[in-house]
């Protein structure tokens, strides 16, 4: 009886010994699971430029619409006849949009977008029957600041009209009618 409880005794110790082992993480699964979450992490980190840019790309596109939206808003409300005054106007504004003067003593450290507004002076060739003698073509072209003055000029396309030419601004547009007057008569 002696034995089978010296034996019991070992054996319960033994149960107790091989649980306190069992009750962590082996050096294995632990190099595994740092493994699993160093490279997870390693492609977390090399998004986060992309996003970054995709992100000012958008509030870019944002500020600059808004900004051509106010500035057609203002063609369109100005009489028919002194439409052709906006042509070359140029406006300058921060990176909220907010319009602000040259005047201002701080102009240089908040001018983050320039805008010009550009009004064709002949009337486009729309298809149709008729040629619109009121309909004029309004481009609003918005530029960030890279620094110096922003080039407004087109690029060349070298004559290949499916050729993408990179440009310093967003171009806007829109056709302003003269609804008082009609061409036909």
């Amino acid at each position: 009886m002696k034995i089978s409880k010296f034996m019991n005794s070992e054996m319960k110790n033994n149960t107790i010994t091989n649980k306190l082992y069992t009750k962590g993480f082996t050096l294995v699964e632990t190099v595994l699971a740092l493994g699993i979450v160093a490279t997870v992490m390693v492609t977390l980190m090399a998004l986060l430029p992309t996003g970054m840019d995709i992100m000012k790309e958008a509030g870019t596109n944002t500020v600059g619409a808004r900004i051509a939206n106010q500035l057609v808003s203002e063609v369109q409300l100005s009489d028919y006849d002194k439409i052709q005054q906006w042509n070359g106007e140029e406006r300058y504004y921060d990176d909220m949009g907010t319009e602000i003067s040259k005047n201002d003593e701080q102009f240089k450290m908040r001018r983050i977008y320039t805008a010009r507004v550009e009004v064709d002076e002949e009337s486009p060739e729309l298809p149709g029957k008729y040629k619109n003698d009121y309909l004029k073509r309004v481009v609003v072209k918005v530029a960030g600041f890279t620094g110096g003055e922003p080039d407004f000029k087109d690029p060349p396309s070298d004559g290949d009209p499916n050729r993408k030419v990179k440009k310093d601004y967003r171009s806007y547009w829109t056709y302003i009618v003269d609804t008082k007057k009609d061409s036909r008569d």
